[in-house]
């Protein structure tokens, strides 16, 4: 299956005669010295990879082109000669400087997957683009390469999945989770207020070894967004941390919220009032 990098941050990437790579994130090494040999300190678990240099090599192409109205006709002036937005130096440089101006920035790498088109995406910082000036290219022609940077292990699709339900007050809401891709360790729980003053809401899967728990209020107009790739409990926008345990003996979980691959209950409960409890996730891919 073959894939191409498409934009970073909303900028289209130079695709003329490029090259890319797109190699997995690599695992780090596990063996460790030992007396008379070595030994694995990780064991049979699964070594996660850290963070991965993500490179591309393309080619932007300057053309003139012309003004045209909202059906896709050309503009033209008052003695029928077409008008243009840009010569071509004009448009090879504007491309150019819409994405040096990325450099040093984080923003969404996005991919193509070739065989349907679907786009996937992985949070990156671009951390440098080199450009060799070569005289034959007449400034219409621009071959660069560019350089990320990214912590994501995993590919993500380009939309979340939400799983969601009303949960009355005292009252366990059953939530079935569905996770068609690669473990996820970056799911997000939002709970939003819908009556009385909310003064516990907890979240517990025993398959998986999850058990969660926040005390605090939340009352009118308020949202609780426990943020598990951050690692942040929110109240609106006000951070809301001190309330949040991962409760001793019943979580066993390596992480706060990781879903491996497969369908799984949980468990959601809100005490003190009612609420609409949602738990998002990327499908994700190698």
């Amino acid at each position: 299956m073959s894939y191409l990098y498409t934009t970073f941050d909303g900028v289209a990437l130079p695709l003329y005669d490029h090259s890319q790579s797109h190699d997995m994130m690599p695992s780090e090494p596990t063996l460790l010295d030992s007396v008379g040999g070595a030994y694995d300190w990780v064991g049979t678990g699964r070594r996660k990879g850290r963070k991965q240099t993500l490179s591309l090599t393309g080619v932007y192409i300057g053309e003139l082109t012309y003004l045209v109205d909202d059906v896709g006709d050309y503009l033209v002036d008052d003695v029928g000669d077409f008008l243009i937005s840009g010569d071509s130096e004009t448009m090879a440089r504007s491309q150019i400087a819409e994405l040096m101006a990325k450099k040093g920035t984080r923003g969404q790498l996005f991919r193509k997957r070739l065989d349907d088109a679907v786009l996937e995406w992985k949070t990156a910082r671009l951390l440098s683009v080199s450009w060799p000036r070569k005289w034959e290219d007449h400034a219409v022609k621009a071959e660069l390469t560019c350089q990320f940077e990214s912590r994501m292990e995993y590919w993500h699709a380009a939309t979340a999945t939400t799983t969601s339900g009303n949960a009355t007050a005292s009252v366990a809401l059953p939530v079935m989770v569905e996770n068609t891709g690669e473990q996820v360790e970056d799911a997000t729980i939002t709970v939003t207020r819908t009556s009385g003053t909310i003064t516990v809401v907890s979240l517990v899967c025993a398959e998986l070894g999850i058990a969660l728990e926040w005390a605090g209020s939340l009352g009118a107009s308020e949202v609780l967004t426990i943020d598990c790739d951050a690692q942040t409990v929110k109240k609106n926008i006000t951070d809301s941390f001190s309330g949040f345990t991962l409760t001793p003996v019943y979580h066993t979980a390596a992480g706060w919220l990781p879903i491996p691959k497969g369908s799984y209950l949980f468990s959601a409960t809100v005490v003190g009032g009612n609420a609409t409890v949602a738990i998002s996730h990327y499908t994700q891919f190698p």
